[in-house]
């Protein structure tokens, strides 16, 4: 006799995730790591691009942000507890490790006016347009 079992989405999405993240989730070069990902918000207007980063826990001298030819990226390293094994965890869910974030951005930013903030675990990067890519108002003549 068949069964019938009814189509979870959500389970079918998990289990392919599982699968195809899977020989990824020791690889240094993905921004997963320990099931996490660096959270991020892109702000737009005429003058400026905001990005701004969620990294609770990290001190400022574990960071790192590099901007190269309109590749934002954004470092972490998390401290490695090596006494782990040895303070009787009953659950531990906040990894250690490092991951990163890149974001492409348009070639419209300026790389050398980028400032940075870090405040209560957030990170907040200024980052200028170029003036030929900002909107210019025409005026226009009465004839």
């Amino acid at each position: 006799m068949a069964t019938i079992q009814l189509w979870d989405p959500v389970r079918e999405l998990l289990r392919m995730d599982a699968a195809l993240a899977r020989p990824w989730r020791n690889s240094a070069s993905s921004s997963i790591s320990h099931g996490r990902i660096l959270p991020v918000d892109v702000r737009e207007d005429e003058n400026v691009l905001e990005v701004s980063a969620s990294l609770p826990g990290f001190a400022k001298d574990d960071i790192d942000v590099s901007l190269e030819k309109g590749c934002l990226t954004i470092r972490a390293e998390a401290s490695n507890d090596e006494d782990a094994e040895c303070r009787g965890y009953l659950v531990r869910e906040r990894g250690s490790g490092g991951f990163y974030r890149s974001l492409h951005l348009s070639d419209h930013v300026d790389g050398t006016g980028v400032t940075a903030c870090y405040t209560d675990g957030v990170l907040t990067l200024m980052i200028p347009k170029r003036e030929e890519s900002k909107p210019k108002r025409i005026e226009i003549a009465v004839s």
